[in-house]
């Protein structure tokens, strides 16, 4: 039980965290295909070994699922430590044996929306070994497991595991009652499900169009037009506006530069947008971000004041040197991150540009 229970806290320690977004699908099949180590208990004489497991399932909802699971640890070692009537006459012996293992459980799934899906399982079985040196012991077994399966997509999930085989019969053969026992077998496991049929439509958490397990911005606000990725569409404005060394002011030369944002506001009434101001990297960075505060929100008043666009839908950001676009290395390069952007999304955007 001990051994049980140090294998059920390294599951949670491995899969205590992970990206969120995936896809359990009611009415649909499981193969699941693993390898693993098996550790009996003290009183089967057994060492620890290798073992292999195979699994079908089947989910009635997200939730509960059912799972017929085989698992086969060949040639393990005997420990020769116990007296066993074989062969008409009490014997002890070292050798090898196998252990087999077939599982009926209930599966409960806690987190059927995201690709990280911790599970708990319980049910009965049976226990058969074969042995060179001791008599065979077989036997009706409850099993319980806890795990998780980290979805890669819809179809094929990485699953770990950590079980526990309690056989009911005793042991008969043994010499004294100390040796009188249960095959009790542990068993961690790592391998792969594969998932297939099931229901049609995916998952759309934040209904955009996107399957959460695909959608790398979830809690689209509704109606917004998204892309492949489920983020909304943006488009991006260059400015080309020169300002003067450590000015934030605005030449009137370059107001053509603000009405560009400005006529693309009022064309996309249902549209906000954030200007972005940026720097090279000369300066310290507190000194480049807080001119590209300035200089951002001198193009903000512009765009209020002058072209009378409604303050709720314009932000500004200065973002000073943390996002270049090209080598600071060159004074080209320099002059190319010394720039104010118009970032725009909505729920009138349905193209992207830049």
């Amino acid at each position: 039980m001990k051994k049980f229970a140090l294998l059920a806290l390294l599951i949670l320690i491995l899969g205590g965290s992970g990206p969120a977004l995936a896809q359990m699908k009611e009415g649909s099949f499981h193969l699941s295909a693993m390898g693993g180590l098996v550790l009996p208990n003290n009183q089967s004489h057994f060492d620890n070994g290798p073992a292999a497991l195979l699994g079908l399932g089947y989910n009635f909802t997200r939730n509960w699922g059912l799972e017929l699971m085989g698992t086969y640890a060949p040639n393990l070692d005997n420990d020769g430590q116990a007296h066993v009537y074989k062969n008409h006459r009490w014997e002890s012996g070292q050798g090898e044996g196998d252990i087999s293992m077939l599982r009926v459980s209930a599966l409960y799934h806690f987190d059927t929306s995201s690709n990280f899906v911790p599970y708990i399982s319980a049910g009965l079985g049976g226990q058969w070994t074969k042995r060179d040196a001791y008599a065979d012991y077989n036997s009706v077994a409850g099993t319980a497991a806890i795990g998780f399966k980290y979805f890669f997509n819809e179809t094929v999930a990485l699953r770990i595991e950590a079980s526990e085989t309690y056989g009911f019969q005793k042991k008969s053969y043994a010499i004294t009652p100390k040796e009188r026992g249960r095959l009790i077998a542990p068993v961690v496991a790592a391998g792969l499900t594969f998932q297939f049929g099931g229901e049609g439509p995916c998952l759309d958490s934040d209904q955009d169009g996107v399957c959460d397990i695909y959608d790398k911005c979830p809690g689209t606000p509704a109606g917004y037009k998204v892309d492949a990725d489920g983020c909304p569409i943006t488009v991006s404005i260059n400015l080309l506006i020169n300002f003067d060394f450590d000015k934030a002011v605005i030449k009137p030369e370059y107001y053509s530069e603000v009405e560009k944002v400005a006529t693309f506001l009022n064309s996309h009434p249902l549209s906000t947008a954030v200007v972005e101001g940026h720097t090279d990297s000369r300066g310290t960075e507190t000194y480049n971000e807080r001119l590209s505060q300035r200089r951002a929100d001198a193009v903000r008043e512009a765009l209020l004041e002058r072209f009378n666009i409604d303050p709720g839908r314009v932000q500004a950001v200065g973002y000073g040197e943390s996002r270049p676009i090209a080598d600071n290395a060159s004074a080209a390069g320099r002059a190319e991150n010394r720039r104010v952007v118009g970032v725009i999304t909505g729920q009138d955007i349905d193209k992207k540009t830049d």
